[in-house]
Order: structure tokens, then sequence, then C-alpha cells
């Protein structure tokens, strides 16, 4: 084994594959934003909650989403082409719940559309975009986007943290007996 000093601990560079339960318990512990990715195909509307999200490049605008693969959602951005980010305000707990157990309906009350992409009703930010590429690792599909539409308002965001919903400090307070998962 092959190992670098970071520090007075020994980092390995080759190790057996940590258990997916580890990981896990590792990552929960990673404060993140919550968002819902959603796209319309075939006057259907499909949409993931999703924590795994980031921006990859500003020149040119690229961001990143991670789907399960097999997920009817993926596969309907895939044929699409097209699909919406938008970042759930503190408020927004019920629709992360709900869209995290059940595919929305064309006429959901949580959903307006905007050019033609459903999109989150007065979320703190929400971004349109092209797929540029995809990648299938494990067992997500990363995909990412050419963002080609923003939208910013004033708004505070739902966080996910430790299994639970958070909001930021001074604002309401998230239900705290809620575990679940944003993914």
């Amino acid at each position: 084994m092959t190992a670098n000093r970071l520090g007075s601990s020994v980092v390995a560079h080759e190790t057996d594959p940590v258990d997916p339960g580890s990981l896990r318990a590792v990552m929960r512990g990673f404060a993140t934003g919550v968002t819902v990715v959603a796209t319309a195909d075939e006057d259907r509307m499909f949409a993931a909650v999703v924590n795994s999200f980031t921006s990859v490049s500003l020149a040119p605008p690229l961001i990143l989403v991670c789907l399960k693969t097999g997920s009817r959602t993926c596969a309907a951005i895939e044929r699409r082409g097209f699909f919406s980010v938008c970042v759930l305000a503190d408020d927004h707990q019920r629709h992360s719940e709900r869209l995290a157990r059940s595919q929305p309906a064309v006429d959901d009350e949580a959903f307006e559309f905007a050019h033609g992409l459903p999109v989150i009703r007065d979320a703190p930010a929400g971004l349109l975009c092209r797929v540029d590429s995809t990648l299938v690792k494990g067992d997500h599909v990363i995909v990412i986007g050419c963002v080609v539409a923003t939208k910013l308002a004033e708004r505070d965001p739902l966080l996910f943290y430790n299994g639970q919903y958070r909001v930021l400090p001074g604002q309401g307070v998230a239900d705290a007996g809620s575990t679940a998962s944003a993914k």
C-alpha cells in the first residue's frame, strides 16, 4: 500500500472499497441544499428531489446533477434533452417530501412552466439547462447541463443535514421529526 503524509495522518491511496452504509453515514455530515430536477416529456412531468448538484464551470456555464440509474426522471431528461433545477425554499419541505415519493401530475400546484419546462413556484433560485453530456458511474448518472437561463429571488433555502431538513439560523424550524431522504 502506498501512503502520503497529510499532517500527522496517513492517507491510503489504495484500499478496499468502503461499504455503502459507512459512506452514507459520512455523507450525512455534509449539509446540502435541496433541489428539484424536472422535465416534461410527451405530456407528462417528471421530477426528482436531488441534493447532488453543483456548478462545474462558469465559462461555459455548466452544472451537474446526479440521478439514480434507471429512474423515470433520468430517462425523460435523456429523451427530452432539457431540464430544470430549482433550489427549494425553507417553506418547500412538503414539496420535497412528496416528490421524493411520487411523480408530479401535469397540473401539480407546486409547478409552473418556464420555456416549456416545469419549475417550482416561488423557488429562490432556478436554472434551465440543455443536456451537455451524461456519464454513468456506479448506481447514478451524472448529468452535465449547459445553463441556458437563470432565475434568482430573495428567499432562504431549505437545507438537508444528518438525514433531516434544516433552515438557516434565525428562520423558521423545519420539522425535526422528518427523516425523508433528499437524493
